[in-house]
């Protein structure tokens, strides 16, 4: 039997080499979830759960406010947006001398369905730096075919 390009009865066993890329893989993921949380250079993480009536989007916000979170439905899309804006003045009359800084955090996630989100009919809540997002799934327009064998 001939495996690959190679030539008969030459057997090589690629599973220690898998093994050490799968590792590898592994390594480079969690360095860089780390790298990602100490520089906040990572999104909010999200939960989307699907039921027979409805699919229920979670985001954690821990820290925010009800207003900085902003949520816009364009069509088939749910955008959530976080923006946290920051500034402080310091006035030192004695050293004549006046700081002022400024920053702004930009964040977002979209969250694709497959049927057009009704306005009305979505809910959403925000308690605890968790929003919740409720979209019915009433007048979804979705249909399932078979797949024959």
């Amino acid at each position: 039997m001939k495996k690959g390009n190679f030539p008969d009865g030459f057997d090589l066993d690629m599973a220690p080499v898998r093994n050490f890329v799968r590792r590898l893989d592994s390594v480079f993921n969690e360095s860089f979830k780390h790298l990602q949380k100490n520089f906040n250079l990572n999104s909010f993480p999200i939960d989307v759960k699907e039921t027979n009536s409805e699919i229920i989007v979670h985001a954690e916000l821990p820290g925010y406010s009800r207003d900085q979170v902003k949520l816009e439905i364009t069509g088939n899309q749910l955008r959530i947006i976080v923006e946290d804006r920051r500034s402080f003045s310091e006035k030192d009359e004695q050293n004549s001398s006046y700081r002022h800084e400024e920053s702004f955090q930009y964040k977002e996630r979209v969250i694709t369905v497959p049927f057009e989100i009704p306005e009305k009919e979505t809910k959403a809540s925000f308690k605890n730096g968790l929003l919740k997002v409720i979209i019915p799934k009433k007048n979804s327009k979705r249909k399932f075919i078979n797949i024959d064998e």
